[in-house]
Parts: structure tokens; C-alpha cells; sequence
């Protein structure tokens, strides 16, 4: 069933990739790689141009998201989300708030549960944009950028774990970064 959807999705391309970029931000649970990186490799020129398209239907499907999640509340996670899933989503939002944003849009976290939890839980819509931005932006032109230099040879790099562990561990640099910011402001 999936396969089906992909070839499809792919028949249309560019405009199949903004469908399911708009759809990852708050219910499929189908990443934008799965298409924004071959349509990249197939023109690594136009690689750029495919990231800002992806980064700005992303922030769009966070809107709903988010809007989502404020009209619909908890009753609406509990729907798409494992307890679990909620429970991590929510902690993080609670705990670090915007930093929580900027590594969850970054990391191959599920995006969509952080924009509808952050609807639930009321963070700042225009805070939400812009960090999902910030990070967006990082991930999809650090691909598009890998996809330029190194075109084919970095598809599996990039789909594959490595590269999920690799903006992982960037994320977790990040938020010790962020702790230790933290601390060190409230000491002065």
C-alpha cells in the first residue's frame, strides 16, 4: 500500500513532494525524504530551490498542526499518538520548550507530534514558526547541500539510519548547548 502511494506521489513530483511535506506536519507518517531526496538527486541543480519549497509547506502543515492540537486538545493526540508518544512529546515541549521545536525539527523525532502537542499545550504560534523554520531550514538544505556535492552516491547516507543517528546526536549537542547557556545565565 505504501509503495502504491509513493509511486503515485512521485508521478506528480514536485507537487506530490508538497503534499506529503504538508501531511508529515501534523498526521502522515511518511517523511518528505522519502521523495524530497530523489527529486533532488534527479536535478541537484534545482536542489536549493526544492529545500525552500519543502521548508515553507512544512511550517504551513505545522500551522494546522498546531491549530489542530489547540481546537482538537489531548483527546485529538490520543487518536494518532501512543500514550508514550504524548507523554515524550509533551515532556519535552514542557521541559525545553522552543529548544524542544528547533531539535524535534531537526532530528528524525516525528515532527508532527510536536506541532500538535504544541498546540495542546499552547506554545506561541509565532514561536513554533519560526524555530520550525530554523530547523527545518537546517535539515532540508543540509540534504539538498549533501545531495549537491556528493549526488548519488549520498542517497542511502541520507535515507538510512546513519544520517537519522547523525541529526540526532547534533540535536543532543545542541540541547546540552542550550542547558549549559541556561545555567550559566542564571549564575549571573
Amino acid at each position: 500500500m505504501l509503495e502504491s502511494i509513493l509511486l503515485i506521489l512521485k508521478e506528480y513530483g514536485i507537487w506530490g513532494l508538497m503534499l506529503i511535506t504538508f501531511l508529515d506536519s501534523f498526521i502522515s507518517p511518511i517523511p518528505p525524504e522519502v521523495l524530497f531526496i530523489p527529486i533532488c538527486i534527479v536535478t541537484p541543480g534545482k536542489a536549493p530551490l526544492f529545500a525552500i519549497i519543502t521548508i515553507a509547506v512544512s511550517v504551513i502543515g505545522a500551522t494546522l498542526g498546531y491549530w489542530l492540537g489547540l481546537k482538537g486538545g489531548r483527546p485529538l493526540l490520543f487518536k494518532f499518538f501512543s500514550q508514550d508518544k504524548i507523554q515524550k512529546g509533551e515532556n519535552l515541549i514542557q521541559t525545553h520548550g522552543i529548544m524542544a521545536v528547533l531539535i524535534t525539527s531537526f532530528t528524525p523525532i516525528p515532527y508532527k507530534l510536536i506541532t500538535v502537542s504544541s498546540g495542546v499545550l499552547g506554545l506561541s504560534l509565532k514561536k513554533l514558526i519560526f524555530w520550525s523554520t530554523i530547523g527545518r531550514g537546517a535539515r532540508f538544505f543540509l540534504e539538498a547541500v549533501l545531495i549537491m556535492v556528493y549526488g548519488r552516491a549520498v542517497k542511502d547516507f541520507l535515507l538510512g539510519s546513519t544520517f537519522s543517528f547523525f541529526t540526532l546526536v547534533i540535536g543532543i549537542i545542541s540541547l546540552i548547548i542550550y542547558f549549559l547557556y541556561i545555567i550559566r545565565k542564571r549564575k549571573t
